[in-house]
């Protein structure tokens, strides 16, 4: 049973930026993006997002397409194997999509009232 102060409605919303009509950033691009952080690589970023390489490669590649600065940095494979970090813009991005996912989050929150009162 719901109180007085608790809305029998939850608004919720996933953010999404989109540029020259596709697909910029979103929950997929920034969990890649994190995750390379910590390993340093698309391949074992890709197992332990248990996405594929091919298609973690492509989210990566579609990023730096559309972004007029790196997001990412591939490095050639050598002795050592090759890695990937992500740049300097590219944690600007995650700092920023946090922010933004975090005001919209609140918004929702404060805002579902309003569609509470439509029926009630």
């Amino acid at each position: 049973m719901n109180t007085m102060n608790q809305s029998p409605f939850n608004m919720v919303a996933d953010l999404s930026f989109y540029r020259e009509g596709e697909l910029f950033l979103g929950n997929t691009q920034i969990r890649l993006l994190k995750q390379v952080l910590k390993d340093g690589s698309i391949l074992a970023s890709a197992k332990n997002l248990k996405m594929s390489y091919q298609h973690a490669w492509h989210i990566l590649d579609k990023l730096n397409q559309l972004s007029h600065l790196p997001v990412v940095i591939r490095q050639k494979g050598g002795r050592d194997g090759g890695g990937c970090v992500v740049s300097n813009y590219g944690l600007k991005l995650i700092r920023t999509f946090e922010a933004k996912e975090i005001a919209m989050k609140e918004f929702l929150a404060n805002n579902s009232a309003d569609f509470d009162n439509c029926f009630f």
